[in-house]
């Protein structure tokens, strides 16, 4: 059953994109099923239907991260069904060691952050994606949405180093490459 589900959504998701005229990468299969997938830019709401997509493309069961104010009745109860994982930013809570705990409570585990927060002149970036990777030992997934070619592209992925200032430069120079620039004020 969860078989004829799985292609189910592949065809949704394949669908949806071909619909909108936007095309989307697989996930290469030796990254395995635990990592964190980064997004960039993150400049619309329209971003989640977009990730939807491309996990039903995947066929993979991302956890993406969601302002705890969109938990609202009905839409809590497809966000729920998603599993998204709701964040309250008010709250000085330990979000990055209870998402690192989870790798360890689950076989398959991807949560998905945007890294950029807000889409208001974001000076830089939240970092709390490395210290996730970092905690849990899993790696970066990098995730591209090119509005001009109508992609979602992976961009690669790495692992966590020794110095969070030198991965953050690593990643800023992948996505430069792709044409996007991700704001890293401190570096």
């Amino acid at each position: 059953m969860n078989y004829i589900f799985s292609w189910i959504k592949y065809g949704i998701g394949m669908l949806f994109f071909k619909i909108q005229g936007w095309k989307c990468d697989i996930i290469p299969k030796e990254i395995g099923d635990k990592y964190v997938l980064i997004g960039f830019p993150h400049n619309t709401n329209m971003d989640a239907p977009f990730g939807i997509g491309f996990s039903f493309v995947n066929r993979i069961q991302s956890s993406p991260m969601i302002k705890k104010e969109w938990m609202f009745w009905p839409m809590s109860m497809v966000f729920k069904a998603m599993k998204v994982m709701p964040i309250d930013r008010t709250s000085s809570q330990n979000i990055v060691g209870q998402v690192a705990e989870e790798f360890s409570k689950r076989d398959k585990f991807i949560p998905v952050v945007f890294p950029e927060g807000t889409r208001k002149e974001v000076k830089k970036i939240k970092t709390g994606f490395w210290h996730i990777a970092d905690q849990a030992n899993v790696p970066i997934v990098f995730l591209y949405k090119d509005g001009q070619k109508k992609q979602l592209f992976i961009l690669g992925h790495m692992f966590i180093g020794k110095s969070k200032n030198d991965d953050l430069i690593k990643i800023r120079d992948v996505y430069r490459k792709a044409g996007y620039e991700i704001p890293l004020e401190d570096i």
